[in-house]
């Protein structure tokens, strides 16, 4: 696990802080990270009644807008994809059972 020892010759602000623990959950674990972004797109998808991969063609359209929150639900849909291409990756690595 990793350790962040915070003093006052090295204060972070609220926003450094938060990227700090963002990046800390990302190296976790890959199941982890693909758990909470799933959380996320489907939390987009409720609210906008819309499937994250319908939204994010749309989205690369240009026929979504640019809004701050269809900007980060772009964001975590290419961080999904991402992880899930890292997973597979892994997997494919493994030798197979006889």
């Amino acid at each position: 696990m990793t350790k962040i020892t915070i003093t006052k010759d090295n204060l972070l602000s609220l926003d450094e802080f938060k990227t700090v623990l963002e990046q800390m959950e990302v190296r976790s674990s890959p199941l982890n990270h693909i758990f909470r972004l799933l959380r996320e797109l489907v939390a987009f998808e409720q609210k906008y009644e819309m499937a994250s991969d319908v939204f994010y063609a749309r989205f690369m359209r240009g026929e979504m807008g640019d809004d701050l929150p269809l900007i980060k639900w772009a964001g975590r849909y290419e961080l999904y994809l991402e992880a899930r291409q890292e997973i597979d990756s892994q997997l494919a690595t493994l030798p197979v059972a006889a």
